[in-house]
């Protein structure tokens, strides 16, 4: 794909919040929006047409979202939220956005992208206190769980493409909160289509998530002290798959410097998340989520 296909598609496929509690970074942004983001990544690789180059170094995104979505990973519990979005990069190396994270492309050629990234998980509180809810009840799912505080994750990615197809893995260590390790991989198929005025690009393929036990402990595990206040039955939570799914996007650009992004997913819970009393009594192993948000770039 061409060298700038986040310019005149500007970098609206990352759309990053800012801190809202409760949700975790994978319930943010799907897993297979960085692909797209970075579709520059393969260089000198066939494919569809793409937008033109860019022209300067630094690129900056504003723009507005909402989405509809679980209270929580696991809830049946839905609310619309919305909230500002932004991000910042450099050339084809650095990127930063609160949910997509702050990463370095140490290598980027030859359809291979590798490199550091961290995070921040923004927990979970008991009481659902989000104040980018615009509609949906707050839920009660979580009485008497306790709150899962903010965590920075350091870890890395590798994204391989060969024309339209990507593979990505990526792997976070939490410092603080959940203190686990948790992973994140997709396939997806990516490309152009001419419909009216500049190329839309979209994406879809499978995604999942994976975790170690501690990870899952703190989210769905339930102490004996957690069970006596909840009345949920005491549940050890061990490492494995969290969630599997499906996820397709598509980005319209309006002008050279102005996005749509539309996306939506639908995971089901895993392995010993799913089997946790809070899902299996509180919650919902179906996950789905839609999201719509607008961008404006600039410095391209």
């Amino acid at each position: 794909m061409p060298a700038a296909a986040c310019c005149a598609i500007p970098c609206v496929a990352s759309l990053a919040l800012l801190a809202v509690p409760g949700l975790h970074a994978e319930e943010v942004q799907p897993h297979w929006l960085p692909s797209m983001l970075h579709a520059d990544a393969a260089g000198d690789q066939q494919g569809p047409p793409g937008p033109p180059e860019r022209t300067g170094d630094w690129t900056f995104a504003l723009g507005v979202a909402t989405r509809y979505q679980p209270a929580f990973t696991g809830s049946a519990d839905y609310q619309l939220i919305a909230f500002p979005d932004f991000k910042v990069e450099y050339k084809d190396r650095f990127f930063a956005a609160p949910f997509e994270g702050m990463g370095y492309n140490i290598i980027n050629s030859d359809g291979w992208r590798i490199g550091p990234i961290a995070k921040f998980d923004f927990g979970r509180t008991e009481d659902d206190d989000n104040p980018f809810r615009i509609a949906g009840e707050e839920t009660t799912a979580l009485k008497g769980l306790g709150d899962v505080d903010m965590a920075l994750e350091l870890g890395g990615f590798l994204e391989y493409s060969v024309g339209p197809l990507s593979y990505s893995i990526e792997l976070r260590q939490g410092l603080g909160g959940h203190e686990g390790l948790i992973g994140e991989t997709n396939l997806q198929f990516m490309g152009f289509a001419d419909v009216f005025g500049p190329p839309i690009m979209y994406a879809f393929g499978p995604q999942a998530t994976f975790a170690d036990s501690t990870y899952n402990s703190a989210y769905y595990g339930i102490t004996a002290q957690q069970s006596a206040r909840s009345g949920l039955d005491r549940y050890t939570a061990d490492a494995g798959l969290v969630s599997y799914g499906i996820g397709a996007s598509v980005i319209m650009p309006l002008t050279e410097s102005v996005s749509i992004a539309v996306f939506g997913s639908y995971d089901r819970m895993a392995g010993s998340a799913a089997d946790s009393p809070l899902i299996q009594e509180r919650g919902d192993e179906d996950q789905l989520m839609i999201h719509v948000g607008m961008r404006y770039e600039f410095g391209h």
